[in-house]
């Protein structure tokens, strides 16, 4: 399949959905809803995404629908991670802060 590493899989045999090529670092997004079934990756180039935003009119409405759905998907995943991310930070602060007060107090004998 490729050498992953995190959401970037690079030199494999998997395929770009917009140019078709082969090789190269490829970004990927879950696919589902009309465009793939649950669990399917989508793998792009992000230079290729780029050009289907940028010039719609070259390439047909069905690679445009899906440059619009994967840069949602993006956006939303960053956010939902970016969310959980200052929740976790917050709730670890608060166990620290509770122990080092607990730790602070005279033990019962």
């Amino acid at each position: 399949m490729g050498i992953s590493v995190g959401n970037l899989v690079t030199i494999g045999k998997l395929q770009c959905y917009f140019c078709g090529g082969k090789t190269g670092v490829f970004h990927s997004v879950h696919a589902y809803g009309i465009y793939g079934g649950m669990g399917k990756r989508v793998h792009y180039h992000p230079e290729c995404l780029e050009m289907a935003e940028t010039y719609p009119e070259y390439y047909g409405h069905q690679m445009v629908d899906k440059a619009l759905h994967i840069h949602e998907l993006r956006e939303r995943n960053e956010k939902n991670t970016n969310n959980n991310i200052t929740e976790n930070i917050r709730n670890k602060v608060e166990k620290l802060q509770q122990y080092n007060y607990e730790r602070m107090m005279p033990r019962k004998k």
